[in-house]
């Protein structure tokens, strides 16, 4: 029988593992990686909506948008031809087709009511290229349902004396488009054109002395009624 003997070392004893600590720096690094996080979203949110709020809002001064808004009533309208003189002087382009000795001058005359004054908004940081578009400064109370014209002569076989030739004439806008009474009175801006050059597309007419009647008809049922003269060569 062998006895034999062991001595105890307590370094071969291994203790138990324990989850590490975090270190206090790596701690205070998180946190202020999370915090600079957090501003950065809210500076986002903020800009952002900024941005929603100058462009609802209107950046008046910037893009020179009117500060008041009104409300237009048609009071009547008026149809003037333009003479040969002021013709020669400010000549319709080649380029159109249409009429280039008769041109007519419509103005429609209204009353305008104040609506609304529309405080400028600044912008710390946005510059005039966020201020989106300017409002329509006024609109009309009553808009134009259509406008037809008639003639006391025929147009051809197709036109005769008394129907509705509104399609032959055009709005000139600009001095270089031209645009139908339809399209007209679709314009979101309609207040921006209450006076405007109207020309006839009809290049064959036979000569003689005609006579048109303009009729303006409004939503609220009223109509206006204008008549001019021409002679055609």
């Amino acid at each position: 029988m062998h006895l034999y003997i062991v001595e105890r070392n307590d370094n071969l004893i291994k203790k138990r593992a324990r989850p590490a600590k975090p270190l206090e720096g790596e701690r205070k690094k998180y946190n202020q990686m999370e915090f600079f996080k957090k501003i950065g979203i809210l500076l986002i949110l903020f800009i952002v909506g900024l941005t929603i709020e100058t462009c609802n809002k209107e950046v008046l001064y910037e893009c020179n948008c009117p500060e008041s808004k009104y409300e237009c009533s048609i009071l009547s309208f008026s149809v003037d031809q333009v003479n040969e003189d002021d013709l020669s002087r400010r000549p319709i382009p080649e380029s159109l087709e249409c009429r280039k000795d008769f041109a007519l001058v419509f103005k429609f005359d209204v009353e305008r009511t104040f609506i609304a004054k529309c405080k400028p908004v600044h912008s710390l940081f946005l510059q005039s290229a966020f201020a989106c578009s300017c409002y329509s400064p006024s609109y009309l109370k009553e808009s134009i349902i259509s406008i037809q014209v008639f003639s006391d002569k025929d147009f051809g076989e197709t036109h005769p004396a008394g129907t509705d030739i509104a399609e032959l004439f055009k709005i000139l806008i600009g001095g270089t488009k031209l645009l139908s009474f339809e399209d007209f009175i679709e314009l979101p801006d309609i207040t921006s054109y209450l006076r405007f050059a109207c020309v006839l597309t009809e290049t064959s007419i036979d000569e003689g002395e005609y006579e048109f009647t303009f009729v303006v008809n409004l939503a609220d049922e009223r109509s206006y009624e204008q008549s001019v003269k021409n002679i055609f060569k």
